[in-house]
């Protein structure tokens, strides 16, 4: 068995929950072990086939289905060359005023009014 230095487990003993994953896994690596028989060397620590089981549910639940680029707000102005300006789209930035992603072309200065706050900026850079 493989004895991790005393350090390392004084760091795993202080820690839990996420945090205690990624420092099991980053001294696994160094020990060519997983971060479930590290964590299953600590005592009063799941069994590695009860943190299996946990990891599970956890991918279960997580949806990694991206939406479709449809469902993004690109689409807000009805005018007939909005198709043609959403392809010059080469940056993007968020609007000082409410934090909302701005697709801009990399023309400069370029005068942008924000779609969600309607606030109006100048961009020199």
């Amino acid at each position: 068995m493989t004895i991790i230095s005393p350090d390392e487990y004084t760091l795993l003993m202080s820690i839990s929950g996420y945090e205690l994953n990624l420092q099991a896994t980053n001294i696994g690596k160094k020990y060519g072990l997983s971060a479930n028989q590290i964590i299953a060397m600590l005592p009063n620590q799941p069994s590695s086939q009860q943190q299996s089981n946990l990891g599970t549910g956890l991918q279960q639940s997580i949806n990694t289905n991206l939406p479709p680029q449809s469902s993004h707000r690109f689409e807000y102005d009805p005018s007939p060359d909005a198709s043609q300006r959403r392809q010059q789209v080469s940056q993007a930035i968020n609007c000082p005023g409410c934090g909302a992603a701005l697709g801009i072309p990399s023309i400069r200065p370029i005068k942008v009014t924000c779609p969600q706050c309607f606030q109006e900026n100048t961009f020199l850079e």
